[in-house]
């Protein structure tokens, strides 16, 4: 093996990838691809009012595990 084709073997599949994702990209209709995005943005909207780990509710929720081992 000489020293052309180990460089190229190190770049093929970076090249290859590459190939992958432009196919990918190209199979996409705008109009589905669009519907996806505002999906996505919609479902990370609504996850932005699912708060769980606020200093409330761990405070909340050390109360509900403290209550349950004082009654065991």
């Amino acid at each position: 093996m000489t020293n052309a084709n180990c460089e190229n073997s190190a770049d093929e599949p970076a090249d290859r990838a590459a190939g992958e994702h432009e196919r990918r990209e190209r199979a996409w209709h705008p109009a589905a691809r669009w519907q996806v995005i505002q999906e996505t943005i919609r479902w990370a909207e609504s996850q932005a009012s699912a708060r769980r780990n606020t200093p409330r509710s761990c405070i909340e929720r050390e109360r509900r595990i403290m209550q349950g081992q004082s009654l065991g």
